[in-house]
């Protein structure tokens, strides 16, 4: 129920952001099977189906077949602060447009070509770390699910370009959710198919990195929750 949860509430893979949760919700596991109308799924065999539809369907079926009853409220949660370790930064030119895009910069050289598995390869131009602390999780999905914060007290507006491996391809450690965090709280991807974790990528490009901190963030509380589903 755990896993269903995080996935219908878009929780990322963040076990603290459930609280006051039943001891069943790690032991008892569910078979899901339905069926959405074409009108949702787009087609009619389903398979263009959208994710926030499907996270919806997802969780009207666990407030009505479980009894399911939640409030949010602030507590406590390990999340990601961005701190300055060796910046390795260039500084803006303030007549650029502020944003980060994907891909590398005209003329630049990308690092996919000599690196495939580098596949996510984003430009930034212009950004304070304020911003980019701001933008990581829409940029670097899979492994951050939680709003970051910046503390490297860079001040002003920079252009960098990062090159990383998505999650599920960076090896066992390199997600935030499942790893085996390190003395500074982020967890390492060393990997010898050539494949560079955001954690890494972050230390080694731009001289920043993220280091895990307790911090209020508003997180889903069971009320009440019924192990047994309610009949079709």
């Amino acid at each position: 129920m755990r896993t269903l949860i995080l996935l219908a509430w878009d929780l990322g893979a963040n076990d603290e952001m459930i609280a006051n949760a039943p001891a069943w919700f790690n032991v008892t596991r569910y078979s899901v099977v339905a069926k959405s109308s074409t009108a949702i799924a787009g087609s009619a065999d389903g398979l263009k189906i959208d994710i926030d539809d499907l996270r919806s369907m997802l969780r009207a079926l666990i407030i009505d077949r479980f009894k399911l009853a939640t409030h949010v409220a602030d507590q406590p949660v390990s999340a990601f602060t961005l701190v300055a370790d060796k910046p390795k930064l260039v500084k803006a030119d303030p007549a650029k447009r502020t944003g980060c895009r994907q891909g590398v910069p005209a003329g630049a050289k990308d690092p996919r070509v000599a690196n495939p598995i580098l596949s996510r390869v984003v430009t930034c131009q212009n950004m304070s770390m304020s911003q980019f602390a701001e933008d990581l999780p829409r940029l670097a999905g899979g492994y951050i699910h939680n709003p970051v914060v910046d503390a490297t007290g860079l001040e002003g507006a920079w252009d960098f370009t990062l090159s990383f491996t998505p999650v599920g391809q960076a090896g066992p450690n390199a997600g935030a959710g499942d790893a085996a965090p390190l003395a500074n709280g982020a967890p390492s991807a060393s990997n010898p198919t050539g494949a560079l974790s955001l954690f890494d990528a972050l230390s080694k490009q731009l001289g920043v990195k993220l280091e895990l901190h307790k911090r209020p963030l508003p997180v889903l509380v069971i009320d009440h929750v019924e192990e047994k589903p309610s009949d079709n």
